[in-house]
């Protein structure tokens, strides 16, 4: 599968974790906006391997209801992957909602997702949580 196929598929995946593990590399490095682990977000950090994809993926599920999520487009070659849509999410703690455009680049090896790094609202995201 090229990149793009595999972006695409782990998306369409994500409401089965084990199936969206699937699409992740074992020396997967997710980052979740910001590399270093923040206090004003658990979300934030760098994950490695698929256990730490399922342990951000995890936490996605404790705090997230998906109300929308659209793929505006993907852009693709060999290697890379860089996608952009927009979101809409309950946050479970608050009830309050979290909407915000998005983007993601990633990088593919071997048909699994190797490097991932999303981006967001972050300033949306706290205040949805508070």
């Amino acid at each position: 599968m090229k990149p793009d196929q595999v972006l695409l598929q782990y998306f369409h995946s994500l409401g089965d974790m084990d199936k969206a593990l699937g699409y992740i590399h074992r020396d997967a490095k997710f980052i979740a906006a910001f590399e270093k682990e923040s206090d004003r977000h658990h979300f934030y950090g760098t994950y490695y391997g698929i256990e730490g994809v399922r342990t951000l993926l995890t936490k996605f599920q404790k705090d997230l209801e998906t109300q929308e999520f659209e793929i505006f487009n993907i852009l693709a070659d060999e290697t890379k992957a860089f996608a952009w849509g927009r979101f809409k999410h309950r946050i479970r703690p608050t009830g309050n909602m979290f909407e915000s455009y998005w983007a993601v680049v990633c990088e593919v090896e071997d048909g699994k997702i190797k490097y991932f790094r999303g981006f967001e609202d972050t300033g949306a995201l706290e205040a949805a949580f508070r």
